[in-house]
């Protein structure tokens, strides 16, 4: 059995060599958070960080970050 430390490793090199096959397209798409609130968020594709407030509630964001930022609810295409 192996323990936690090992499988923390594991899950840490996985993800590494996972962010590693992704290729930057220059693909971007604006998208707006429905909120009224500040939020920063962070991409789950490129791990770029996009912060959306009171007065900028629209922002240009990577279109493979976006898919996943839509589906949750919080944001929509703009």
């Amino acid at each position: 059995m192996a323990c936690c430390g090992q499988q923390r490793a594991a899950l840490v090199q996985d993800k590494a060599t996972g962010t590693q096959t992704f290729q930057d397209t220059g693909t971007s798409v604006n998208i707006r958070f429905t909120q009224p609130s500040a939020v920063l968020v962070r991409g789950p594709v490129t791990g770029r960080h996009y912060q959306f407030n009171g007065s900028v509630n629209t922002l240009r964001v990577d279109a493979r970050d976006a898919a996943t930022l839509i589906k949750s609810g919080y944001f929509q295409p703009a």
